[in-house]
C-alpha cells in the first residue's frame, strides 16, 4: 500500500497565494481598512459574515499547511484479503486462485517467505476452502480477478499453531526516495509520477503488506535533494529532507534500466532527529533481469528487515507485562486502549488491573518479550511513552523531596487518540 499526499498539498498550494497576502503584514487578522476597501461594495451584515468565514479559512488553512507534511506510522487493512487473476470461471481455475490467494494472506500476515514451506500450511494451502470467508469475481481493465476473503483469526491461529511469527496490521511507514534511470534522463519517482515502477512498486506494497510513501517533490523537497544525492547515497542530505514527512524509515534506490541486466541499489536508514547517519540497517547492490524482479527485490529486502523487528512468534514461555496510561479523562479512551492493545501481535490477553485516579494499569500476557511489545507501541502515534515518576518520601541533604521512577509498575505512556 502507499500513501498518497498530492490531493492535500493541492488543496493548500491553491489557497496559499491567497493566505500569503492576508499574513504578509505578519498578522492573521486584516486591518480594518483593508477590510473596508475589500467589502465596501457589501452591506455591513454581507461584510461581517465573510469577514468571519474567511477568518475561518485562515485557521483552517494554517492546520492544514501544518498537517500536510505530517504522516505516522501505517495501519494496514485487507490483510485477509487477495486479487487473483483467473482465465476463467471454471471450478479449477477458481480453486487454483484460493490457494495462490491464500498463500498472499499468509506471506502478508507472516511476513516470512518460508511460512510458506512449513508442513501445516502447505496442508491448508491444499484444502483453503475451511478459511474462506467469502469470493467473487471482478473484471478490472477487461481481465478478470477473483476476490477471496479468509477468516483473519483462523488465519493467525494458524500460524501461532505454527509456531510461525505474525505480522501484526500496524506497521512502519517507509519514506521512498527512488531514482530511475532511464534513456537520457534521471529522475526521482515522486507521489504523483505516471512511470510504470511507480505503479509496480504500489502493487509490490500492497501484496507485501509494506506502507510506502514517495515523496511530493514540490520546491521544498527540489532544493533539499536531487537524483544524484539518491544515487549517490548521500544519508544526511536526504534524512534532513525525510524530516516533514514523519516517517518511521526512508530508504534510497537508484533502479539504472539502461543496461542489461539492469543494476539496482538500496540503503535503508530510520529517521531519526537529525543525527549524523553513519551505517545503514539494510545495504543491497545486485543486478536484475527486469524492473519487475527489481521493485520486488528492493520491497522484500525491505520487508525482510521489518519482519525481523516487528513480526512476533509465540515464545511458548508465559511472560507478562505491565503498562500504564496516564491522564485517563473518559471511559472512552479506556476503551480505544484495550482494543488497541488486544490487536498488537505481541499481546495474548489484556486485562485492566488497576484504575487509580487518572492512570489505567493493564496487565499483559504476551508472545513474545517486553522489548517486542514496546518496539511495536513506538509505531503508533496515538501513543506517547512517559517518563515513569513518583514523589519518593525520602529527602536529600537539603531536605528537598527527590524524584524518583516508581518501580514494579512497568513503562508509563499517554494516550492521545
Amino acid at each position: 500500500m502507499t500513501v498518497r499526499l498530492r490531493s492535500l498539498s493541492l488543496f493548500v498550494d491553491h489557497l496559499f497565494g491567497f493566505y500569503y497576502f492576508i499574513v504578509s503584514n505578519k498578522r492573521i487578522q486584516m486591518p480594518d481598512y483593508l477590510w473596508y476597501n475589500l467589502f465596501n461594495s457589501f452591506s455591513l451584515e454581507q461584510s461581517n459574515m465573510l469577514k468571519t468565514l474567511l477568518n475561518f479559512s485562515l485557521f483552517l488553512v494554517s492546520c492544514l499547511l501544518i498537517q500536510t507534511n505530517i504522516a505516522d506510522a501505517a495501519e494496514v487493512s485487507k490483510l485477509d484479503e487477495s486479487l487473483v487473476p483467473v482465465n476463467s470461471r471454471s471450478v479449477a481455475e477458481r480453486n487454483k486462485a484460493i490457494s495462490a490467494g491464500l498463500k498472499s494472506v499468509i506471506l502478508k500476515n507472516s511476513g516470512s517467505q518460508s511460512a510458506l514451506a512449513h508442513p501445516s500450511i502447505q496442508a491448508v494451502v491444499k484444502q483453503p476452502t475451511t478459511l474462506i470467508s467469502q469470493y467473487g469475481y471482478q473484471e478490472l481493465d477487461g481481465e478478470l480477478f477473483l476476490q477471496v476473503s479468509f477468516d483473519h483469526k483462523r488465519i493467525i491461529r494458524l500460524l501461532r499453531e505454527a509456531q510461525l511469527p505474525v505480522w501484526g496490521k500496524q506497521r512502519p511507514l517507509t519514506l521512498a526516495w527512488i531514482v530511475e534511470d532511464s534513456a537520457g534522463e534521471r529522475r526521482i519517482i515522486n507521489d504523483e509520477s505516471l512511470l510504470d515502477s511507480r505503479a509496480l512498486f504500489d502493487v509490490e506494497s500492497e501484496a507485501k503488506g509494506v506502507p510506502l510513501l514517495f515523496p511530493l517533490m514540490d520546491l521544498d523537497d527540489n532544493m533539499k535533494v536531487s537524483a544524484n544525492d539518491v544515487r549517490g547515497m548521500f544519508a544526511d542530505q536526504v534524512a534532513a529532507a525525510s524530516q516533514r514527512y514523519r516517517a518511521d524509515y526512508f530508504v534510497m534506490a537508484s533502479i539504472d534500466t539502461r543496461v542489461s541486466p539492469l543494476k539496482y541499489s538500496l540503503a535503508l536508514y530510520p529517521v531519526g532527529s537529525g543525527e549524523p547517519m553513519h551505517t545503514s540497517l539494510v545495504s543491497k547492490q545486485e543486478l536484475s533481469a527486469d524492473i519487475n524482479t527489481a521493485v520486488n527485490d528492493i520491497i522484500t529486502t525491505i520487508s525482510e528487515y521489518y519482519v525481523g523487528r516487528y513480526a512476533i512468534a509465540d515464545t511458548g514461555e508465559d511472560i507478562d507485562s505491565y503498562v500504564t496510561f496516564v491522564d485517563i479523562t473518559e471511559m472512552k479512551q479506556l476503551v480505544d486502549i484495550e482494543k488497541y492493545l488486544s490487536q498488537l501481535s505481541a499481546v495474548k490477553a489484556v486485562q485492566l488491573r488497576q484504575l487509580k485516579g487518572t492512570n489505567a494499569q493493564y496487565k499483559l500476557e504476551l508472545f513474545g518479550t517486553e522489548e517486542d511489545l514496546h518496539r511495536l507501541m513506538d509505531l503508533e502515534p496515538r501513543v506517547h511513552a512517559q517518563e515513569p515518576q513518583i514523589t519518593d518520601p525520602f529527602v536529600n541533604g537539603n531536605g528537598v523531596a527527590t524524584m524518583m521512577p516508581s518501580q514494579g509498575s512497568g513503562r508509563e505512556y499517554r494516550w492521545q487518540g
